[in-house]
Order: structure tokens, then sequence, then C-alpha cells
């Protein structure tokens, strides 16, 4: 008996403790854009992204709007990706991304962006989940599909080129699958060089 009502403690602890850590996520979810964006990287890469930032604020309010809900840091690494699950969460921009132009640089900021908008709109819809996001929610190939479908959409607000516009509109989403072993994952990005 007392095996039994050890077992049942240890197994409401347990309890007590994933709904404390789940909460606290809740919360941050909840309040992602509390905070002022952060650019991480040289001052010519914050020059560049706040650039694009203004021309989303001027000639995309909605997508500079989402930027600012739902990115907490736009840092310069050696490859552009979204760390949604990371808090806050943590852009990474390549140069190549962030110099080819500034109307691709703010493109790409959408893009990346509403890859983190998918992964916590699932997480407010489904705040009681104790295990992680799947990828599935927030990068795959239909996901690729809605934020290349997103980033279109921006760049023709902002007047990119016509050649970025092109580029971006003949995306069917398996640009990320760079090994084409059929889908996204960390093996990617170990190569990605943009």
């Amino acid at each position: 008996m007392k095996k039994l009502i050890f077992v049942l403690g240890v197994l409401f602890f347990s309890l007590i403790i994933l709904i404390m850590i789940n909460y606290y996520k809740i919360l941050v979810v909840k309040n992602l854009n509390s905070k002022e964006l952060v650019i991480k990287g040289t001052s010519e890469f914050k020059n560049q992204i706040s650039q694009a930032l203004d021309l989303l604020k001027e000639k995309a309010p909605e997508a500079y709007d989402m930027v600012n809900e739902y990115v907490g840091t736009i840092e310069q690494r050696k490859r552009t990706s979204m760390g949604a699950q990371k808090m806050p969460p943590r852009m990474s921009m390549a140069d190549k991304s962030t110099y080819f132009s500034l109307t691709w640089c703010a493109g790409t900021i959408a893009h990346e962006a509403f890859h983190s908008k998918l992964y916590h709109d699932y997480r407010r819809k489904h705040p009681w989940r104790f295990w992680p996001v799947p990828r599935k929610i927030w990068a795959n190939f239909e996901t690729e599909r809605k934020c290349v479908k997103y980033q279109l959409e921006v760049l023709k607000q902002i007047n990119a080129p016509i050649g970025e516009i092109f580029n971006v509109a003949k995306q069917d989403g398996t640009h990320g699958d760079l090994n084409r072993d059929g889908k996204i994952d960390r093996k990617e990005y170990s190569v990605l060089d943009w």
C-alpha cells in the first residue's frame, strides 16, 4: 500500500510539474511580442535588416506586425532558418539572403516569420500539449508552400523586382529538400548556404 501511495504521489507531482512547465510556455506564447525585436550581427547586417524592416513597415505593415509578433531575434548566421521553438523565437539570416537585395531580404524575413506564426498559432490552439509541436505543423513541404505564398504576396506589396517575384512564384515548397530524400529535416540545414 505504501508503494502505491508513493507511486501515485510521484505521478501526481510529475503531473503538477508538467502543467507548470506547459503553463509557462503558454504565458510565453501569449506574450511573444512583449519585447522589441533584437538584431544581432555586424553593423552592416543590422543596417540591412533595419532597412528591410522599415520597407515592410512602410509597404507591407501587416507583414511587419507579424514579424514583430512572432520573431524575437534576427541573427547573422551562415544559414537562413527559423527557430520558432526557441524562446524568444530566433531567425537566422545568411549573408546571401540578407544582401542579395533589400526586397529579397524583406521577403525572406516575412517567409521565415510565417514559419514562426504557424508554430505559435498551433501552440495557442493546443495549450494542453506537453510534447513539442510536430514539425509538419511549421516545417514541411506543405508549410513551405504556405510560407512561399506569403512571401510572394509580400514581395508584390513591397514592389520587388519581377525576377525576384518570378523566382519565388516558381517554388513548389520542395526547395528546402536539398538532399532530395523527400523530407525537410536537420540534414538539409548542414548543407544549406542561403
